[in-house]
C-alpha cells in the first residue's frame, strides 16, 4: 500500500522501544513480514504500512496501547536526521519547528498530508495532518508525533512552559490517563487537528545550542537531501500524494490534481505517460490500496468505504473490490477474521 514512507532508522527506534517494554523483535518483523536485511542502511525508506503494523503488534505482544507516547518521551533530536541538527543550531524555536516542517520528507513522508506551523493571530500552532480514520494502528503514530515534538521543544529551549495544550483529532482513548506523564500541559481530544498549540511569544524563545555558523552549513545539506528526494520523486507518486490527500468522498479529476501540481492538465497527461502509466489507472491503484487498508484496520462499513473512496454506489465499490481481490468485500472481510483467530 503506498501511503508514504519513513526512515529504517525510525523504525528501527520503534522496535528497539518494542524490546526495552518486553516484546520479540524477531515475531514482530516475521508477524509484519518485513525483511530484517531492510533495516541495516539507516536511510533506507520503509513504507508507512510496515511501521503501523509494527506498532500494532508491539502493543498486541506488550499490552501497552501507549507505546506512542512511550515513544515521544524517549525522542531526541538526532531522530529528525541532519533537519534535527538544523534545527537545534537555530536561532529561535520559530526558526527550529519552520526548519522541522520544511525538511519533514528527509525523515518521512506520507501522501495524506504534511506538518506545518500556522499563524492565526496569536494562535501559533504546530499541526500534524489527519490520518482518519483511526485505529488500533494509527493511534499510536499520533502519540508518538505529538509526543516527540513536545519533548525536543523542551529540550531545545530548556523551557517547559511554552506550550498551552496539545489538540487530538480521536475520541478519548481507553489510555488517556497516559497522556499526562507526556503531555503534562493537558490534551483535548476529538478536535478539528492534530497538533500543539504554543504560547503567545514562544516562537521567539531562544535556543539552548544556537550556532550560526554550523546552522548555515547544516542548512545546506538539507536543502541537498531535499533536492535529491525531490528528483527522485515521479509525477506517478506525486499524483498519489495528491490523491491521497483529495480522495476523500469524491474522486478528484486530472485538472483538480494538477492545479495542485502547480502545472496544466496536459503537461501532467504527457508526464504520466512519458512513465508508461495514466492518470485513471492511478486513480484505481489509490482506491485499492485504500480499501484493502480499510478493510484490514477498520470496521467500516462497505457503504461507507464506497463513500469514502468517492464511489457513486455500494455496488460500484463492490464490483470494483472483486476485480481486485478476486473475492467480494464480504469474503475479504471474512477470510480476515479467520486469519486472526
Amino acid at each position: 500500500m503506498k501511503i508514504g514512507d519513513t526512515t529504517a532508522s525510525y523504525i528501527s527506534y520503534l522496535l528497539e522501544c518494542a524490546d526495552s517494554l518486553g516484546a520479540s523483535v524477531d515475531r514482530l518483523l516475521a508477524d509484519a513480514e518485513l525483511n530484517p536485511r531492510e533495516l541495516q542502511d539507516g536511510d533506507n525508506r520503509i513504507d508507512l504500512t510496515y511501521l503501523m503494523r509494527l506498532g500494532y503488534g508491539a502493543i498486541r505482544q506488550t499490552g501497552r496501547p501507549d507505546i506512542g507516547l512511550i515513544l515521544g518521551r524517549q525522542t531526541g533530536i538526532t531522530r529528525f536526521g541532519h533537519a534535527g541538527l538544523a534545527a537545534m543550531t537555530a536561532p529561535t524555536l520559530g526558526d527550529a519547528l519552520e526548519i522541522i516542517t520544511r525538511y519533514e520528507p528527509l525523515h518521512g513522508r506520507c501522501y495524506r498530508g504534511s506538518s506545518q506551523l500556522t499563524r492565526n493571530g496569536q494562535q501559533i500552532q504546530l499541526e500534524f495532518y489527519s490520518i482518519a480514520p483511526y485505529n488500533d494502528y494509527t493511534y499510536f503514530v499520533v502519540d508518538a508525533v505529538l509526543g516527540g515534538w513536545y519533548q525536543i521543544i523542551q529540550w531545545m529551549t530548556g523551557r517547559t512552559d511554552l506550550v498551552a495544550h496539545a489538540l487530538i483529532e480521536f475520541s478519548t482513548p481507553s489510555y488517556y490517563q497516559a497522556y499526562d506523564a507526556t503531555f503534562p500541559c493537558g490534551v483535548r481530544f476529538h478536535q478539528e487537528i492534530n497538533g500543539l498549540v504554543l504560547k503567545p511569544g514562544a516562537l521567539a524563545t531562544p535556543l539552548l545550542h544556537s550556532n550560526p555558523a554550523l546552522h548555515a552549513s547544516l542548512l545546506r545539506t538539507c536543502d541537498e537531501l531535499l533536492t535529491q528526494v525531490a528528483m527522485a520523486d515521479s509525477y506517478r507518486n506525486k499524483v498519489l500524494k495528491v490523491l491521497g490527500t483529495m480522495l476523500h468522498g469524491k474522486t478528484p479529476s486530472i485538472e483538480e490534481v494538477a492545479q495542485q501540481l502547480c502545472i496544466p492538465p496536459w503537461t501532467l497527461r504527457r508526464k504520466l505517460k512519458d512513465e508508461d502509466t495514466a492518470y485513471q489507472n492511478l486513480v484505481d491503484e489509490m482506491r485499492k490500496d485504500v480499501a484493502l487498508s480499510y478493510m484490514k484496520n477498520t470496521d467500516l462499513s462497505f457503504g461507507e468505504i464506497a463513500y469514502l473512496l468517492g464511489f457513486s454506489t455500494p455496488g460500484a465499490f463492490q464490483r470494483a473490490f472483486k476485480r481486485w481481490a478476486g473475492t467480494t468485500p464480504g469474503e475479504y472481510r471474512k477470510s480476515l477474521e479467520m486469519q486472526r483467530k
